[in-house]
């Protein structure tokens, strides 16, 4: 008998999926041990992959603008006074005040939603926490 020099296209399919799959683990297996591979930092490579597909906005004007108005769109953030700049790319920096830190957290959530946002700096204050006034500190005396 003659043994066929080709393989079928369920042998190719079976053989190059297994190709892939081993090289993935080993990459991770090889990552974990010799760089600094966590789960964040796996979360923002595959939300990286996911929006190669979601167009961007084509500045930061427009991401600041969507910011905005995913904040407005939120039924517990619309009434309050917060600001959305952009201030790099994909950086976005929010402001105002907000009446507790839970209101604070998901503004953040919020923004960071938004399709081309990376990283969002938050500088939202909180009312009864960061307006209360500091207590003064002394300057001790010394001799003469």
């Amino acid at each position: 008998m003659r043994q066929q020099d080709r393989l079928s296209a369920g042998e190719v399919l079976l053989w190059g999926s297994l190709g892939l799959t081993t090289g993935l683990v080993a990459g991770i297996a090889l990552g974990g041990w010799v760089g600094d591979v966590n789960r964040p930092r796996i979360r923002r490579a595959a939300r990286r992959l996911r929006e190669v597909t979601i167009a961007r906005p084509a500045s930061p004007a427009e991401m600041a603008r969507l910011a905005r108005a995913a904040l407005g769109g939120e039924a517990t953030l619309g009434a309050l006074s917060l600001d959305a700049a952009a201030v790099g790319r994909g950086v976005v920096e929010l402001r105002g005040w907000v009446p507790s830190r839970a209101a604070r957290a998901l503004a953040a959530r919020t923004v960071r939603a938004v399709p081309g946002v990376e990283s969002v700096i938050n500088s939202i204050l909180v009312r009864g926490e960061d307006d209360r006034p500091r207590p003064s500190e002394t300057v001790a005396e010394r001799p003469a």
